[in-house]
C-alpha cells in the first residue's frame, strides 16, 4: 500500500511540473489550440499563438505568462484589443531564415493597447538574440492625440499622418487618449531601417495622448534613436537612454509633453553614429517649417526637468550605411523647425576624451529653419571643453562661455544672446537626474558615465 501510494505521489508530480513549463506555449494553460491559423491572436489558445514563433496580429485582450518569447515577426495590437505582459517577461526578437530585421516589431495600432507593467525586481525586458543595434524595428506606438501642422500651424485633429515602416495611421484630436502603460521596461537593440527615411527607433511614440504611462525605462543600443516623439501630449519619467547611433531624446510634429528624471549616455565605447547625431534633437514641425512665411504657433514645446547627459565618445562609423562613412557629432543638442524649449536643473559632462561635436555644444538652428529662440530656457552645470571657435559655431557679444550657435550665418535669422528668456551654462548648483532611480537596471555609472 505504501509504494502504491508513493507511486501515485510521483506521478502527481511530474504531471505538475509538465503543466507548469506549459503555461507560455500555445495553449498557454496547458490545452490544446483550437481553430484555424488565420494570423490574428485572440487568446492563449488560439492556434496562432506561439511563445517560440511570436508574431500576427493581437484582436482579443489576454495576458501573456511570465516567461521567454520568441518574437520573430510583427506583433500588432489592433483597435480594441489589449495585450497585458506579466512581470518578469522577456521578448526577444529573433530573426529566422529569410527574416529581415525591419520585419520584426511589436506595434500598438490606434484603439489598441499595449500594458507592459513590470516591477524593479522583475522588470519586462524586449531585446534581441544577438544584442546588436538594428537587429529588429523595435516597439511603435500609435495613438490619436493632436499633431501640429506645420504647413498651416494648425493643432485641431484633422491632420494625421502614418508612420514609417507599417503605413500605421496615428494623430487626432484626443490629447487625453492612451496606448497603455509601459513601467519598469528594457527595450534594447532596435532601430533597423529600410533607409534614412524609414527607420524603427527602440521606442516610437506616434501621437500618443496623457493617458499612455510611460516611466521607469530603460533604452539602449539604438540603431537610430532611442525614443523619439511624433507630436502629442504624453509625458515620461525616469528615463535612461544609453547610447544612440543616431539621437538619443528626438521629437517633431508638435510634442507638447514633460520629460522628467532623465538620464542619457553615449559611452566610450559606443562608435556607432550616423550623420547628424546628437543626444538630443528637437523638431517644431515634422521636417522643415513648410510655410512661406514660417509659421511658428502651436510647435513643439517640451519640458525636461532634472536630466543628466554625459558624452564620452562622440565619434564613430555608420555600421548601416554602404561604407560605413565616418561621423562625429553634430551637436551636443539641437533644436530648430521652429521648437521650444525648457531644460530646468541640468548636468552635462562631456569627457575630454570625446571629440568635439561639428556646431558646438548647443545648436539652433540649420537649414530645415531656426528654433525660437525667444522661448527658450535653458539651466545648466556644464562640465568640458569650451566649444567656442568650433567649425560652424558663431558666438553673440556676452555670450558666456562655453557658447553655442547662439547666431546663425548664412541665411538663416540670427538671435543674440538677449532673446532667451532664461539662459544659464554654469549653474553649479544644478545636481541633474537622480541616479537611484535606475537602480532596477543594475547600470555600472561610476565605470560607463564616471563623474555624471
Amino acid at each position: 500500500m505504501k509504494k502504491m501510494f508513493m507511486l501515485a505521489a510521483i506521478a502527481l508530480a511530474f504531471a505538475s511540473c509538465s503543466k507548469k513549463d506549459d503555461t507560455n506555449t500555445p495553449g498557454g494553460d496547458g490545452t490544446t489550440p483550437t481553430g484555424t491559423k488565420d494570423g490574428y491572436i485572440s487568446s492563449l489558445t488560439d492556434p496562432d499563438y506561439d511563445a517560440n514563433n511570436l508574431q500576427g496580429k493581437v484582436n482579443g485582450s489576454f495576458t501573456l505568462p511570465a516567461g521567454n518569447y520568441k518574437l520573430t515577426g510583427r506583433l500588432i495590437v489592433v483597435d480594441g484589443a489589449t495585450l497585458t505582459m506579466s512581470p518578469g517577461t522577456t521578448v526577444t526578437a529573433t530573426s529566422t531564415s529569410g527574416t529581415a530585421a525591419t520585419s520584426i516589431s511589436v506595434e500598438v495600432n490606434q484603439g489598441g493597447k499595449l500594458n507592459a507593467v513590470g516591477t524593479a525586481a522583475a522588470p519586462i525586458r524586449f531585446i534581441s538574440a544577438t544584442k546588436k543595434p538594428g537587429d529588429w524595428m523595435g516597439v511603435f506606438l500609435c495613438g490619436k492625440a493632436t499633431l501640429v501642422n506645420a504647413a498651416t500651424g494648425t493643432r485641431d485633429g484633422s491632420y494625421t499622418q502614418t508612420t514609417e515602416i507599417g503605413d500605421a495611421l496615428y494623430g487626432g484630436n484626443n490629447n487625453a487618449d492612451g496606448s497603455g502603460d509601459l513601467e519598469y521596461v528594457e527595450i534594447g537593440y532596435a532601430g533597423a531601417r529600410i533607409n534614412a527615411t524609414k527607420e524603427g527607433n527602440n521606442l516610437s511614440l506616434y501621437a500618443q495622448g496623457t493617458g499612455t504611462t510611460l516611466k521607469n525605462l530603460w533604452l539602449h543600443d539604438g540603431s537610430d534613436d532611442n525614443i523619439e516623439f511624433f507630436g502629442g501630449t504624453v509625458n515620461v519619467s525616469n528615463v535612461l537612454v544609453v547610447n544612440s547611433a543616431d539621437d538619443t531624446f528626438d521629437w517633431c510634429l508638435g510634442w507638447n509633453g514633460t520629460a522628467t528624471n532623465v538620464i542619457e549616455v553615449r559611452e566610450a565605447g559606443f562608435t556607432d553614429i550616423t550623420n547628424g547625431s546628437g543626444m538630443m534633437e528637437g523638431d517644431g514641425g515634422f521636417s522643415d517649417l513648410a510655410s512661406t512665411p514660417a509659421i511658428t504657433t502651436n510647435l513643439s514645446n517640451p519640458t525636461f526637468t532634472n536630466l543628466s547627459v554625459g558624452v564620452y565618445n562622440a565619434n564613430g562609423n555608420d555600421s548601416g550605411t554602404s561604407g560605413s562613412p565616418a561621423y562625429a557629432l553634430r551637436a551636443g543638442f539641437t533644436y530648430r523647425t521652429g521648437c521650444k524649449i525648457t531644460i530646468n536643473n541640468a548636468k552635462v559632462l562631456w569627457a575630454a576624451t570625446a571629440a568635439a561635436p561639428t556646431n558646438g555644444l548647443i545648436k539652433f538652428n540649420d537649414g530645415t529653419g531656426p528654433a525660437l529662440a525667444s522661448d527658450v530656457k535653458i539651466d545648466m552645470n556644464y562640465t568640458g571643453p569650451n566649444f567656442i571657435g568650433a567649425t560652424g559655431v558663431t558666438t553673440s557679444t556676452g555670450s558666456p562661455i562655453p557658447g553655442s550657435n547662439f547666431a546663425a550665418t548664412g541665411s538663416y535669422p540670427g538671435y543674440a544672446f538677449s532673446d532667451f528668456s532664461k539662459l544659464v551654462f554654469n549653474n553649479t548648483g544644478n545636481t541633474g537626474a537622480d541616479k537611484s532611480a535606475f537602480a532596477w537596471t543594475s547600470y555600472d555609472f561610476a565605470t560607463k558615465a564616471p563623474g555624471l
